[in-house]
This record gives structure tokens, C-alpha cells and sequence, in this order.
């Protein structure tokens, strides 16, 4: 599922994005401490600084919003499919994002696995929108791990989402 469908991104995105959310209304999935379950997908994340809220998202397992802008995602999928590259489903993740420009695709290691970091502008509606996504797959499931934010505090976001994904490790049920 793209970042669009996941975050419900729309041209108001960073101004009113999740107003129930932000409630806590509807949250998917049990976080007990750092560790997050839902049914039989179980991982750990990256401690997060208290600005950052714990909300709910269409079709997102974990998602946190921050009050000054920007929303960190993680969902996992373990449905049977064919053994897609990490690149190529970072490119699913860009599904209704246009004019993008990649600023950089780093290979990196997460719990003992190859993973993919995308870093990259592009628009939503016409909105510029700045996106950092981190594939990784493990034991036959898929982890996205996604940064979302206006351009003007994607800077100020991306300490803590290199955190919160550097603290990822898939736990066995």
C-alpha cells in the first residue's frame, strides 16, 4: 500500500492531518513500551522523543504524528507474494506521488538484514511533500518504515526517525 493510501495524505496534510487520530480514537495494534504486536506481527522500534503522538492511520499498523508537523509509520505485511526487489516496493510506496526526485537510495542493514533507504521530494495534489521510506524484509514478512513532512521540517524530523528505525528488530511470536 502507498504512503498516500497509508497516511491519507491529501493537500491539508500537514496542517489538520489525522484530527480524530490525534485522540487516540481506533488505535490498531497493542505498543507496550518499544515493542509493538498485532496479531502475529510483532517488532521492535526506536524510542521516540514525547512530541511525537501515538495516531491512527488508514491501513497503518503503528504511526506517530508530530504537533509541528511530520508523521513516522511503520507497517508490516505478511502476505504470500513474489519476491519483489526492496526497490521495487519502495516504488509501490510512491503510488500517487508525482514529480519526485530521489535524493539518495542507500542500501543499509536492519536486524541482520539488506534494506533499502529512499530519500526524496515530490508533490501530493500539489503539495510538496518530502518522504524518508526504509524497506526491509525478514522471515516473509515486509517492514515499511516511513518519515512523511512538509520540506521545511523534514530536517528537524530526521534525527528522530533515523532513531526509530535504527531500533527496529522483527520479534518472533
Amino acid at each position: 500500500m502507498s504512503v498516500v493510501a497509508r497516511l491519507g495524505l491529501r493537500p491539508l496534510l500537514f496542517g489538520a492531518l489525522l484530527t480524530c487520530a490525534l485522540g487516540s480514537c481506533g488505535l490498531r495494534g497493542e505498543l507496550n513500551g518499544a515493542v509493538y504486536r498485532d496479531g502475529a506481527i510483532a517488532f521492535r522500534i526506536g524510542a521516540l522523543p514525547v512530541r511525537w503522538q501515538r495516531v491512527q492511520v488508514s491501513g497503518g499498523q503503528l504511526a506517530f504524528h508530530h504537533a509541528e508537523g511530520g508523521t513516522i509509520l511503520a507497517h508490516a505485511s505478511c502476505e504470500p507474494r513474489d519476491d519483489a526487489s526492496l526497490n521495487v516496493l519502495t516504488k509501490h510506496l510512491l503510488f500517487g506521488i508525482e514529480q519526485r526526485r530521489e535524493e539518495a537510495a542507500t542500501p543499509l542493514s536492519m536486524d541482520g538484514r539488506q534494506a533499502l533507504r529512499t530519500r526524496l521530494i515530490g508533490t501530493l495534489d500539489g503539495v510538496i511533500v518530502a518522504l524518508d521510506l526504509v524497506v526491509v524484509k525478514k522471515d516473509g514478512c515486509t517492514y515499511d518504515l516511513e518519515l512523511a513532512s512538509s520540506p521545511q521540517v523534514f530536517a528537524l524530523r530526521d534525527r528522530d526517525f533515523e532513531q526509530f528505525f535504527a531500533g527496529f528488530a522483527r520479534i518472533s511470536s
